[in-house]
């Protein structure tokens, strides 16, 4: 395996692999394994099967490349052969054939926990573990602060890593792993572990990573996740590739194929069509913010100068901490946030389709002329779910004199499916069609939506089912 510096102008492969395979020995009966390099000292010995065990292939001849910036996602069945990909990628294991070239820095996070040592204290691990991932002693000790900081953990540092959680155990591998600047991150299944703020935190900066043109692959059986962050999907097979294409065919053909009793064949035909008609991701890039803002706007009532700055505005913020986040204040403040149900008892914990009720209270410093008070409503991966504002809703409110005190109150119809929530706050106005804060909360409260009933997807949509005789002849 190769690896050289990444170069932002070079668009050539990060990653290849060129019919890589690897195949391990299995061994019925553990004495062989311990006899078998003596038994193939004797006359004959390497034809014995007790010299060889049985051979079982883990990765079949794959041939694969990954572009700088880009974000992968690998999905199939357990044992499919993603982890010991994933492992030769990586370094930690060495493909029986084939060719893999990496060029760049790799920070893996495997399995959970890998690299740690166990009887070694966390302040240990992550001088051992930001080592093993190349970064000299000098480099650990000026980003040792920020590690312990983002891991949150910093209370534990110096007890034992046996002692910590899985929680706890992700939080610091984690940090280690997006501190060593890396040119490529592996994920494997990590991110299912720790509390629903660091998971948010940990998408954040994976998001915050794909802006800055790292490459990332990443495997999840969560399907959403991957539609959500990866452009290009492969899936596994017993060790081979079936399919890469576009997230949205290839985690299609997943689903069908851990569903159904047939396995394999239940998608021979479905993956001939995806090849005769070509599964390749999409090659339009990513609406951006300011665009998506200006469509918005459009369609909301044609102010669109002012209206796309504030959109963009709203989403400007990339949330990289675990905890809330918050700016302004000189002008004013809001000083107290509220969940409440519609009879206004404090709660934060939903039925899905509930109505929920956000009290905001504000505090002027100095007079705020057009204020403008904005909600938005994220999930657990930091996907806006919902988001609106009293300009978008077309309220032309009064302005707040100095010192006054004012309170905004959002009645939301919470049609989610069951999952943690956070609500972010603001509190801006509009000058000359730019937006100047007042003040704004980001994800100030955690809350949770319980399932009604059985249903799946994204949004709580209330159905009746009607069944009843055709009348068509």
């Amino acid at each position: 395996m190769s690896a050289s510096p990444t170069h932002p102008a070079d668009h050539a492969p990060v990653i290849s692999l060129h019919g890589v395979t690897k195949t391990y020995a299995i061994w019925d009966d553990p004495s062989d394994r311990l006899l078998a390099p003596l038994r193939r000292l004797l006359p004959g010995g390497t034809k014995h099967r007790s010299t060889q065990g049985r051979l079982f292939t883990a990765v079949r001849e794959i041939s694969l490349d990954v572009a700088p910036g880009e974000c992968l996602g690998i999905i199939g069945r357990n044992g499919a052969g993603k982890s010991t990909l994933l492992q030769m990628i990586a370094g930690t294991v060495r493909p029986t054939a084939g060719t893999i070239a990496v060029r760049g820095r790799v920070a893996a996070l495997l399995e959970l926990g890998s690299g740690f040592n166990p009887d070694f204290t966390g302040r240990e691990n992550i001088q051992l573990n930001a080592a093993i991932l190349g970064l000299d002693p000098e480099e650990i000790a000026r980003k040792f602060d920020s590690i312990v900081e983002y891991s949150g953990i910093a209370e534990f540092i110096d007890q034992p890593v046996r002692t910590y959680s899985s929680g706890m155990t992700l939080r610091l591998a984690f940090s280690v792993c997006v501190h060593v600047e890396a040119d490529i991150i592996i994920i494997d299944e990590a991110l299912a572990v720790g509390d629903a703020r660091f998971q948010f935190k940990c998408h954040a900066t994976l998001e915050r990573m794909l802006k800055e043109g790292r490459t990332i692959i990443f495997v999840s059986h969560d399907t959403n996740s991957v539609k959500r962050m990866c452009r290009t999907a492969v899936l596994l097979e017993r060790g081979e590739v079936l399919l890469k294409g576009s997230p949205n065919d290839v985690t299609n053909i997943y689903t069908k194929l851990i569903t159904s009793p047939h396995g394999v064949e239940a998608i021979r035909d479905d993956l001939a069509a995806l090849r005769e008609r070509g599964s390749e991701p999409e090659s339009t890039p990513a609406v951006s913010i300011t665009s998506a803002a200006a469509n918005l706007d459009a369609a909301v009532d044609g102010r669109t100068a002012s209206a796309t700055s504030l959109l963009t505005d709203e989403r400007a913020h990339q949330q990289v901490s675990d905890k809330e986040y918050s700016y302004g204040g000189a002008l004013g403040r809001i000083t107290s946030v509220q969940l409440t149900d519609e009879q206004d008892q404090a709660r934060l914990s939903f039925l899905a389709g509930s109505p929920i009720r956000v009290h905001i209270s504000c505090e002027a410093a100095t007079e705020i002329p057009n204020p403008i008070y904005a909600l938005t409503v994220k999930d657990v991966r930091g996907q806006e779910i919902y988001g609106t504002n009293t300009y978008f809703q077309n309220q032309t409110l009064p302005a707040v004199p100095a010192h006054a005190r004012v309170e905004a109150v959002f009645d939301v119809q919470l049609n989610v499916q069951p999952g943690v929530y956070f609500i972010s706050l603001g509190w801006v106005r509009l000058v000359n069609g730019e937006v100047v804060v007042v003040h704004r909360r980001y994800d100030v409260l955690r809350f949770d939506v319980l399932p009604r009933d059985k249903s799946f997807g994204l949004a709580h949509c209330p159905t009746r089912i009607t069944v009843r005789p055709s009348t068509v002849a």
